[in-house]
């Protein structure tokens, strides 16, 4: 037998071993994924955005011990991220394609099936977890780059040792040439991959997994239309992330606490998908501000219209009122939110009301209302968020009552709680601003919710805080 052909059978065991002993639920997607076997590949295993999963047999060939399992491990990595569409969350996020690397290999390397090892293969590269970095389990990898993110920032920021320094300047030039060629010449297959991170990189010592990861083509990847191998596509996924989240609810059913809770969590949002909350905030906003105009403009004959040359002899009027949108943000500050939570949730919802590009009223009230706050910058942001007034009992309809009462009246008034708290029995009047509860899901408990009716759905927003 050649010796590509016995790696490959070996990569095809690895895989019934890690379908059939490890991850029974991840094996319609593990047994649905194409091989290919490239020396191209500067680093151990990858996977594209067309679900295939490359291996370099150069690599493979470093393994020692249980070759079955850290292979079966690698599958059951690569075949994850593509699940996950981690290409298509980095795309969102416009993130950096090595730190985001690193960042969803936390998500995933959180939890390793039972009977798979991390692969060792030395030269300074490795598989990364939580705890190597000093941060918990069970978070998204959005989560976790931003955490790398500021990671990085206070590494930059660290003067280097003067010492170092002064040594490097003072070598010689030529020295430096001829210790480069002779690590060149005695320089393994894929050390580069695995060498050690410079100073004020997080990354150095994990490898690029491919454009299934981080959606960025790499030049050792297959073409699209190419014939070695076939390619899943969208459909494909979706098909199989509902039959894995099936399995792994069965699974959990069975074995009763074996499988962790995100895992669990996981499968159901893929079979009940979770709106995204950031969208739906966004579009009932700016429906109100667009209602808002509605009542504030109208046309006057106490201005011409600008282009009334055009229509001589004709009089047209123009549109005259505040075009400004207003809104006002009534915050939950009673005893039931820790300022953790608390501080949390305003840095998720300040981003969507960034976006909105209008000038904010902050109330903070908790069973009665304090002192409104204009914001208008992201300095003001940080200077209100952090001496929000509070602490006692919790009744909303107070500092809804006092948003109403501002001068000039909001077009909307989004009111930011954990739904533990009294709601109107009647909801605005139509010549009163509408009212949009944002309902912070502070763990997996869902918040209570106002009565519907008279409250209509689409004017709640469940907001998930995660942390």
């Amino acid at each position: 037998m050649s010796e590509p052909s016995r790696l490959l059978d070996r990569v095809r065991a690895a895989r019934v071993y890690a379908a059939e002993q490890a991850a029974s639920w991840l094996a319609p997607a593990l047994y649905a994924a194409p091989v290919v076997l490239s020396e191209a590949l500067p680093a151990p295993a990858a996977i594209d955005r067309y679900g295939r999963v490359y291996f370099n047999p150069q690599w493979l060939e470093r393994l020692q011990g249980d070759v079955l399992a850290q292979i079966g491990f690698l599958w059951v990595h690569e075949v994850w991220h593509w699940l996950r569409e981690h290409e298509a969350r980095a795309q969102e996020l416009r993130a950096e394609p090595t730190l985001w690397n690193l960042a969803a290999d936390l998500e995933i390397n959180d939890y390793i099936p039972k009977g798979l090892q991390m692969p060792d293969f030395g030269a300074g590269i490795r598989s990364a977890t939580p705890a190597q970095y000093g941060l918990p389990e069970g978070h998204l990898a959005e989560w976790y780059y931003r955490q790398l993110q500021q990671q990085q920032q206070q590494q930059n920021q660290q003067p280097q040792a003067q010492g170092n320094q002064q040594q490097r300047n003072q070598q010689p030039q030529a020295q430096g040439n001829q210790q480069q060629q002779s690590n060149q010449q005695g320089q393994q297959p894929g050390d580069q991959a695995g060498s050690e991170a410079p100073d004020g990189d997080v990354t150095g010592s994990v490898w690029d997994e491919g454009s299934g990861v981080h959606g960025q083509p790499r030049p050792w990847e297959l073409p699209p239309e190419s014939q070695e191998t076939h390619t899943l596509s969208d459909f494909d996924r979706q098909c199989l992330k509902e039959e894995v989240a099936k399995r792994i609810l069965e699974e959990a059913r069975k074995t009763r606490g074996t499988l962790p809770a995100h895992l669990v969590r996981w499968a159901e949002e893929t079979l009940k998908p979770r709106v995204n909350w950031r969208e739906q905030l966004k579009r009932v906003l700016r429906g109100a501000i667009n209602d808002g105009f509605g009542q504030r403009l109208d046309y006057s004959f106490r201005r011409p219209n600008r282009r009334a040359a055009i229509y001589e002899p004709f009089i047209l009027p123009a549109l005259q009122g505040e075009y400004r949108p207003r809104i006002a943000v009534v915050v939950d500050t009673s005893g039931s939110i820790g300022n953790r939570e608390l501080n949390q949730a305003m840095a998720e919802v300040r981003a969507v009301l960034e976006q909105v590009r209008t000038e904010i009223t902050l109330i903070p009230c908790d069973a009665r209302t304090y002192d409104a706050v204009k914001v208008r910058t992201q300095r003001d942001w940080q200077v209100a968020t952090r001496h929000l007034r509070g602490g006692g009992g919790t009744d909303m309809c107070v500092g809804i009552e006092e948003a109403k009462r501002l001068k000039p009246p909001p077009d909307a008034i989004l009111v930011l709680t954990d739904g533990y708290t009294p709601f109107p029995e009647q909801p605005p009047k139509p010549n009163e601003p509408l009212v949009i509860w944002g309902l912070w899901k502070l763990g997996d408990e869902e918040p209570p919710k106002p009565p519907s009716p008279p409250w209509r759905q689409r004017d709640i927003v469940v907001i998930r805080v995660e942390g």
